[in-house]
């Protein structure tokens, strides 16, 4: 086992994927409302910020789409700045992203269930 980064500020991470164009992995809070790009090499670095409470992250093309359960959304960040994307799905876990079709795949916590979205 290697440890690729530790600290408190982190903040609860929960999501994790890799940026395979940036070879980097993205982390992001459940505790906080950032979302982190690092290495082992190169450290961590705030990407961008949002409502919190983030579970699933996934690579789409350019864009980071995020989930959360403070706001019940999953957002796009493509420069840093959010863009809510999907609205009203209460406690949005870990998310997949089917890039073929355009479409986020959601399991929802509370709900018992998954459900397909359409990107627009």
């Amino acid at each position: 086992m290697t440890v690729a980064v530790r600290g408190d500020t982190l903040g609860r991470p929960n999501g994790i994927t890799l940026d395979s164009v940036g070879k980097r992995f993205i982390v992001v809070q459940f505790g906080g409302a950032r979302c982190w790009r690092g290495s082992r090499r190169q450290g961590t670095s705030v990407i961008a910020k949002g409502p919190g409470g983030f579970d699933g992250v996934e690579i789409a093309g350019s864009r980071m789409l995020v989930s959360s359960w403070t706001d019940s959304t999953v957002s796009s960040y493509e420069t840093g700045q959010e863009v809510k994307v999907i609205t009203g799905v209460p406690s949005p876990a870990d998310i997949g992203y089917d890039g073929k079709r355009k479409r986020v795949l959601i399991p929802v916590f509370s709900g018992n269930r998954v459900e397909i979205w359409q990107l627009p």
